[in-house]
């Protein structure tokens, strides 16, 4: 039997995935990178918005109008560097950065995640946009999340048929217009799913799609976002 020569050094003492000059530690990054990556912390547990007090708390807007979903986890707040990374692999093909992101938010998940879902769900791309771009940095993400934690990834149940228009580009009641009958489930009827996207703005398109997953049967669904940003007015 052969083998085939490994550098080991590509195994370990790699390069912080951030800033390539010291070493990573935890979640693909060094100890410094790491602890200067913007946290949310305390986070409302349902849309993982900064509160006031004690972490796990529901928002007041989430209590006067509950979302269709159960629980929000962001690994960051999108803030510097993330509002520069993620455009950049979301736009501009470099998806390699996804890898010490998604280590860094598989290592989040695993000290702060009450119960791991059965299946992760990446919020799909409309055909046409799809074949523009190349790839679903979502769907990627989705991959790379599922290898770490060892939970399987649904690829098909969930399908935008249609294109939309950018949600960043419309405000209020034209967010939720935009996205009647855009997303379709043809899947199971999960005990627990969670929703994987790169940014959660408004939360209106993760809202949408745990709305039809609910309906369908679905008893519980999580959002995983890489990034959460501020509410309006706040920075």
């Amino acid at each position: 039997m052969h083998y085939s020569k490994v550098d080991f050094g590509l195994l370990f003492n790699q390069s912080c995935g951030l800033c390539r000059i010291h070493p990573q530690t935890r979640g693909g990054l060094c100890q410094a990178c790491l602890d200067d990556m913007p946290r949310i912390a305390p986070a409302c547990r349902s849309c993982a918005l900064p509160t006031e007090g004690t972490e796990g708390l529901i928002c007041g807007r989430c209590q006067k109008r509950p979302p269709a979903f159960d629980r929000t986890y962001a690994a960051f707040a999108y803030r510097f560097p993330l509002n520069r990374l993620i455009p950049l692999i979301k736009y501009h093909g470099q998806t390699g950065q996804l890898g010490w992101l998604a280590n860094s938010f598989a290592d989040h998940l695993q000290h702060h995640c009450d119960a791991l879902p059965q299946v992760l769900i990446p919020v799909p791309l409309a055909a046409s946009r799809l074949r523009r771009r190349g790839y679903n940095q979502a769907a990627l993400l989705a991959a790379r999340l599922g290898a770490r934690l060892t939970i399987a990834t649904d690829l098909r149940s969930l399908t935008k048929p249609r294109e939309t228009t950018h949600q960043m580009e419309l405000r209020g009641k034209a967010r939720r217009r935009n996205l009647k009958g855009a997303f379709s489930w043809n899947g199971p009827a999960y005990d627990h799913v969670a929703l994987i996207d790169d940014v959660m703005t408004t939360g209106t398109t993760v809202n949408e799609i745990s709305r039809q997953l609910k309906k369908a049967g679905v008893r519980r669904v999580d959002i995983w976002v890489l990034a959460r940003t501020p509410a309006p007015g706040e920075q």
